[in-house]
This record gives structure tokens, sequence and C-alpha cells, in this order.
């Protein structure tokens, strides 16, 4: 569909970054209060659209299980009906050759030496009967191994009439009957005609089956406690049903919703309604037997098949609550650093309107590694409390952990961005990633959208880039191009290697010479205006409608790109799509680098003094608790300036962990420089929440002195007693 991106002549096609570069103008923010309406209400629709998506997906999953169930207890109502099948072909291959034998001696009038032995051998070679008798074309009994039977009429049971009305060659059925001579409580009366020399009715051959071992197979279905299996006669008995509290066998089954759900057809179908006024809701499958007159049905209960389900919209239901302050504190903290800077924001030119966004980014990101801080270290505290982690709480409590971890590494996005902090930067596989993150863009993307990874075959592509930006970076590219296909589309991505010469990179100054592995996302949208293409990286530029887009994803990209040391490319074609295409740097390594961790306890400590600084209260109560748990004497301090007075006081201080930024006029840093002056020998251990440049021209050992927020229990523990092992510095 689309050219490679460059043109025949070898010439990078005109839509670049550097278009966009060239072509900045000054964002005009709205005032400070038509801006806090619009965060909160684009928060708020983003919350309750998550909350909808989520309630269509738990609407979606219940939908799954219930169909899921339901073709279970299709499946056990096959299986069941196969095995009385089995069961009772048995018994109608014995009384096949029964029949055979009364034409051969001439029916049921012949004598008792003539049926006897045959009757007698029948027996033998069935289990589970209880006996055979052979009745005469009037209904009377003149056959039988069960002696005390023998001159009785059977001429008005249903079996009799049956088979003498019906001249099909079948087996049919009998309502049960409980047994008068043996100790097991029911029979279940199975027949065959009987013809005469020229095929009118003779009699009928009934062999009585007992259902023990049929009762036993049914207890070994999984049906759940609140399930059952029932059999039933065409006649309107209950043949079988287990579980049952009370023996059902011959019962009437006549106005029970099941049975009449099973009467109304000859073949299979499905039934939701309850067996008993008070029981629970069940989910029956059943399927008939017209050759036998049964009806095999499989009830399973709804209340177990969603249980599990339910217990899983609960915890959603505490998590939501949960996403929903943290949410509302994003906004807060976003409206007070929004107050702090739309001054300077609206007269910033667009390279102003990067930096002061990068600032603004810091910001929340610092106070929002505070709060995720917090956050994972009260999860902590929850779990020395509650360890176990099958429990309600210790299930809630891992589903934050995780949720704060995954607030994290948004963090560490919006960091790099604004360029704040050092990108993680390793060699990584781009094909394995783009294959791995495949699942994650098709959940976020639709059922409408098609992605196709094409990656060709040979060695890897290897680029040294942060692993975490690529993926935001394609998810954001991924999303915008859905956006442009409304009506649905297929979206490519690409992997290719390209070079570019020092020509090349004075005609596209946005990509230096070099290297590199050429990530394109292409896709079937509407295509981008002319006009719109200089402005695509710009912070707050959005094509999309109000409510719709932030106008931020192409400025990420942009921002991680070019920190990765690559480049972008935009090719546009309205009505026929748009491809964007990543310069990546490719690694000079050959293959993934081995990395071996070896992860060695921290252990407490022996009494050692350590001033802790930290301008938030709720971080210092923290920190200072889990200090102490782990052996140390703590003196507390909750700005630079108390700190320096602590530093008057204390006579033995063994190690300063302070804050970095912190107001009052006195920031870590400074504390760090007076500490230096005074107690040469006392060491400091910094905490931030990013790596701010200052610090590390500052200090340029500094790196190996950070605790980087968040942190929990552990890193608190393992840095603290690193530091304390160090010679001060």
């Amino acid at each position: 569909m689309f050219e490679d991106s460059k043109d025949d002549t070898g010439a990078i096609p005109r839509y670049t970054v550097a278009a966009v570069r060239h072509q900045g103008n000054t964002l005009t923010p709205s005032s400070p209060r038509r801006f806090k309406l619009f965060v909160g209400a684009a928060a708020s629709l983003a919350f309750a659209t998550l909350v909808a998506v989520r309630a269509i997906d738990l609407r979606s999953e219940r939908a799954q299980l219930l169909t899921a169930a339901d073709r279970r207890a299709e499946g056990l109502a096959v299986v069941f009906a196969g095995y009385l099948s089995q069961t009772f072909a048995a018994f109608d291959a014995s009384l096949r050759q029964l029949a055979l034998h009364s034409g051969r001696i001439g029916g049921p009038s012949a004598s008792d030496a003539e049926w006897a032995p045959a009757l007698v051998t029948a027996r033998a070679a069935l289990n589970a009967v209880g006996s055979i008798t052979v009745v005469d074309s009037a209904g009377v009994i003149r056959h039988t191994t069960q002696p005390l039977i023998a001159g009785q009429s059977r001429r008005d049971q249903y079996i009799f009439r049956t088979l003498a009305t019906d001249t099909a060659d079948i087996i049919v059925a009998d309502p049960p009957f409980k047994s008068l001579t043996s100790d097991h409580s029911y029979l279940i009366p199975l027949g065959r005609r009987l013809r005469g020399p020229h095929g009118e009715f003779a009699g009928i051959v009934v062999a009585t089956f007992r259902p023990d071992e049929v009762r036993q197979f049914i207890r070994r279905a999984d049906i759940g406690q609140e399930g059952m299996l029932s059999v039933f006669h065409r006649n309107g008995f209950v043949v079988l049903r287990e579980p049952s509290s009370e023996n059902p066998i011959g019962e009437t089954a006549l106005h029970k919703p099941i049975f009449e759900a099973a009467a109304r057809t000859d073949t299979i179908g499905t039934f939701r309604g309850q067996a008993a006024p008070t029981g629970p809701m069940l989910r029956t499958a059943y399927r008939s037997l017209p050759e036998r007159d049964l009806v095999v049905a499989v009830s399973l209960s709804e209340r177990e098949i969603l249980q599990q389900w339910r217990r899983e919209t609960q915890i959603g239901s505490v998590i939501g609550v949960l996403a929903a302050v943290i949410l509302a504190t994003v906004v807060l903290i976003i409206f007070r650093e929004t107050d702090r800077r739309i001054a300077a924001e609206q007269t910033l030119t667009r390279s102003q309107q990067l930096e002061s966004l990068g600032r603004l980014t810091g910001g929340i990101a610092h106070d929002f590694n505070n709060l995720l801080t917090v956050i994972l270290g009260n999860v902590a505290l929850i779990r020395d409390v509650e360890p176990n982690s099958s429990s309600m709480v210790g299930e809630a409590s891992e589903q934050i952990e995780r949720a704060a971890s995954r607030g994290s590494a948004l963090v560490r996005q919006l960091l790099a961005f604004a360029r704040r902090r050092p990108l993680q930067a390793r060699t990584v596989d781009l094909g394995a990633l783009a294959r791995d993150t495949k699942p994650m863009i098709d959940r976020v993307l639709g059922e409408d959208v098609r992605v196709q990874i094409r990656i060709p075959d040979g060695p890897p592509f290897l680029a040294t880039v942060d692993p975490t930006g690529v993926e935001s970076a394609l998810l954001n590219l991924c999303i915008n191009a859905r956006d442009a296909m409304p009506n649905g589309g297929t979206i490519v991505v690409e992997l290719s290697r390209a070079t570019y010469s020092e020509a090349d990179s004075r005609r596209n100054s946005e990509v230096t010479a070099g290297s590199y592995v050429a990530m394109t996302v292409a896709d079937t949208g509407a295509g981008i205006a002319d006009e719109h293409l200089p402005h695509l990286f710009e912070p707050f530029f959005t094509t999309k409608g109000v409510g719709r887009g932030t106008g931020l994803g192409l400025s990420m990209i942009y921002g991680f790109v070019k920190q990765s040391g690559g480049g972008v490319t935009v090719r546009s074609d309205v009505g026929r799509g748009t491809i964007i295409t990543m310069y990546l740097p490719e690694s000079r390594d050959t293959e993934l680098p081995e990395t071996v961790e070896i992860d060695e306890p921290p252990s407490d400590g022996s009494g050692e003094t350590i001033l802790l600084v930290e301008d938030e209260p709720e971080l210092l109560t923290l920190a200072s608790r889990f200090l102490t748990e782990l052996g140390y004497r703590v003196v507390s301090a909750p700005n630079g300036a108390a700190a320096l007075d602590a530093l008057n006081r204390e006579p033995t201080i063994d190690l300063v962990l302070t804050d970095v930024v912190m107001p009052g006029g006195v920031s870590g840093l400074d504390l760090a420089t007076a500490i230096r002056s005074r107690r040469p020998d006392t060491r400091v251990l910094f905490v931030s929440g990013y790596a701010d440049e200052e610090l590390s021209d500052a200090r340029p050992d500094a790196a190996e002195q950070i605790i980087t927020k968040p942190y929990d229990r552990r890193v608190l523990a393992k840095a603290v007693q690193q530091a304390l092992r160090q010679s001060p510095s």
C-alpha cells in the first residue's frame, strides 16, 4: 500500500520530524478554571469509560461461563445417554436371543422344559438383572425366573400395551417398581415384542434391570454440590436421580419444570429454571432416547458456576474504589502543579513548552512516587498482619501491589519523557518485544482492528533502547492508528534495518548518521491532512474530538525516541493511511547478553543512628517505622533546617537519609554540603522521586548513593546496609 521510507531517488520524505520541529507555535492554554474543568471532565470520562469497559467485560465473561456450563451439561448428557444405551444394549441382545428362541420352540405356549434353560442362561449372562419373564399375548406370565409371579397378568402395564400395539423392532422401558423379593429397592423393566409364525403379536419377553451400577456412574460425574443428573420415563416417572437425600425412583415427574421442558421435544434441548420453588437456578441439558422411552437431564447450578466470577467482581469493586481515590489524588496534584506553572506556559515558545511540560511531569512524578511509596509500604504492613495470600485481604493486597507497580512503570515513562530520569537502555530484541506486546495491543484495540507483525527471517533485530519506552511508544502508535480507522482496518508493524549516511543525515537532520532498527507502524485509515503534519508532535496538538485525546501521546513518542538517540518520520496519504517509522539505534551486540542477579537478603541493623529527613509526613512516618523495625535508632526531621538542628544536638550520627527536593530553603544537596563540612565521617544516602540533573552535576558519585522512589522495605534495608558499609564520601 505504501512505499518505503525513502523514495526512488534516495531522498527522505518531506513529512519528517524536521518539519515538525521547525514549525513550532505558541501554546495558548485556557484559563486555569477551564483547564481544571477539562482535566476533571477528562479524568471522570476516562474513569467512567474504564468502569463501563470493565462492566461489559464482566458481562461477557459471565455469558461465557454460562455458555461453557451449558456445553459441559450437554456433554455430560451425551456421555450418560451413551452409557445408558450401551447398558441397555446388552439387555437388548439377550432379549433378541430369547425372541429368536421363542420362534423356534413355538412361542410363550411352549413348555417350561423348553423355556427354562434359555431363561437361566440369559439371566447368568447379564449383570445387574433381576428376573426374566415371558408373557403371552393375553398378558399372562407363562415362564419366569421368579416363580412367585408366574400366572400373574401384565395386560394393563405400559410395556405390554406399548409392545402389543407398536410393531417397531425396539426395546421398551416400563416405569420402575419396587422389588418384593430382594434387597434391591427398585427394578426397571425392559421388554421386547415376541412374534408368531406369521409375524403376529405373540407376547413379550421382559428383563428387570437393577440400576445400582448406573447410580454409581452418575455419582462420579462432576456436577457440583447443587447440580443433579436425572433420568425420566416418558410416561411421567422418575427412573433415576442423583444426588438425592431420598430415593426418588418411581415417583411422578409430571408437572416438574425439567420434565415438562424435556417432554416438549423428541431430541435434545436446554432449559433454565428451578427444580423446586426454593432450589437454586439450574441450567439443564437433556437428551431423549426415543427407543428407550427415557429422557436424560443434566442440571448444573448457576450459583456454583458463577461463584468465582462473583468473587472476582467483588475484588474488582474494591480495586475500582482504590483506583478512583488514586485518580482523584492525581487530578488534585495536576491542579496544584497547573496553578503553579500556568502563567509561565502562556508565554513560552514550542521549545519552552516542552521544557515546561517536562517540569510539570517531573513534579507530578515526584509527588506520585511519594504516594506509591506510601502505598507499597502499607501493603507490606498489611502482609505482616495477614501473610496468607489466598485470603480476601491477601488477594486485595496483591492487587494493590500490582497496581502500584504499574503506576511506578508509568512514572518512569513520564520521567523519561520529561528527561528527568535517564532511560534504562539495554540490548533488546525488538522482534520478540513486538510479538510479546501484540496480545496487549489486540485487547486494547478491539476486534474491529487486525494487527499484523512482520519480522523478516534472519538475525534478531537488536537495539539499545529502554524496552518499557518502546512498548509504550508502539502501543500509542497503534491506538492512534485505530482511532484513524473508525470502521476497523489493518495495522502492520514491520521491522527492518536502516543505515543513514552523512548525506542522508543532512537531508533529514532528525536522524543522525548511523545504523538503526526501523520499527514501522502503518494503518489503512483516513490519513492526515497536509496542514496537520507539521504539528503532529507538538504537545496538546490533536485532531481528535473533545475528550478523545490529550495530544501528548505522539509528543511522548518523539521525546523518547530522541532521547534514545534515534528519530521519527511520518508519511501520510489522505484516504489511504499513515506510516510512522521509529529509527532506534542498532545494538553492537550480536546476541542478547546473559544477566545473572544475585540477591542477598539484607541483615538487620545493630543500633546505628540514622538521621531521617523527609518533608512528606506519611512517608516520614513509614520510613521511620521500617528503620526502627530493622534495628536502627532513628532521628526524624521534617525538613533540611530541622536536620541541621538535629546535627547540632546529636553527638553521633552514622548515616543521613535525606530527600533531595524539600521546601524551606535547605534542600538535600545543601544538607549534604553542610554535613561534609561539619562531619566528614558521616555517610549520606539520598532519596529521590527522579534522578534530577542538579543532583548528578553537584554529586558525580551520587548515582550510586540514591534510593529511587517508590521503594519498599527490602530496598530500603539493602540500601541502608550498603551505605553503612561504604567509606564516607
